[in-house]
């Protein structure tokens, strides 16, 4: 199979990847949105300390996105959530990206993931159960993503606040010396070279290259930002070696 296949077989995968980064976007910013009274219309400074604390949430393109249009983004959802039912409808027909706009129907889902109390992501027969007792939202979901898809997701938006209120939790209370240690060694590794994935041989300008080289700075990425969540950890615990 030739590099052009493979990458052409890669891209509707990457597609969807970031089709749901944004979907899961969006159901955080609905979320939020909806803590307000209807009433009350979201200010800007608001928005911006919200965009502040969940910039690193964000997709890609959001991320890049200039703040003013990204403010006025969240306040377009917030105008279309106070909107009556048919002219939301209406206005939905109208967007380019429409089903990111019907959102609001995974807003029972991610609330009942925040409010378990568990450190591990949901199993498979849990969200069945929880679909089960809620029909109207299985029945919304189902009409418009397959099984797959939906477990995966809910999974994956599972993970996601799991990682985020660990983050909150900063480390003040941990269980054993002996986890600090291997996390700490994790981190310690971070300032070694990263080893260089990407064939010597390829072409600077090919797809292929420009693929290898975004994944060698995204695992980069993952790294400095493993290494900002637990430094505050290992400087409480200077003992632990």
């Amino acid at each position: 199979m030739s590099n052009s296949e493979t990458l052409e077989d890669q891209r509707p995968t990457d597609q969807n990847n970031n089709d749901d980064l944004s979907e899961e976007w969006e159901i955080m910013a609905r979320a939020w949105l909806c803590s307000f009274p209807e009433a009350k219309e979201v200010s800007m400074a608001e928005v911006e300390a919200w965009i502040d604390s969940n910039l690193s949430s964000l997709p890609e393109g959001l991320q890049s996105m200039p703040r003013s249009e990204l403010c006025q983004r969240l306040i377009s959802i917030q105008n279309l959530m106070r909107l009556p039912n048919k002219e939301k409808e209406v206005n939905q027909l109208d967007l380019p990206h429409a089903r990111f706009q019907r959102t609001d129907q995974w807003i029972p889902v991610y609330s009942w993931l925040e409010s378990l109390d568990k450190d591990e992501v949901v199993k498979s027969k849990e969200i069945s159960d929880w679909l089960t007792e809620n029909p109207k939202v299985q029945e919304q979901l189902c009409s418009r993503h397959s099984r797959y898809h939906l477990m995966h997701y809910i999974k994956k938006c599972h993970l996601k606040i799991l990682k985020r209120k660990e983050r909150k939790k900063g480390g003040e209370h941990p269980e054993k010396d002996t986890s600090l240690k291997v996390l700490k060694d994790v981190v310690m590794k971070k300032s070694a070279p990263l080893p260089c994935s990407v064939p010597s041989n390829l072409a600077k300008d090919s797809d292929l290259f420009l693929a290898k080289r975004k994944e060698a700075y995204q695992k980069y990425e993952i790294l400095v930002e493993l290494n900002k969540l637990l430094s505050p950890m290992f400087s409480k615990h200077p003992n632990v070696k």
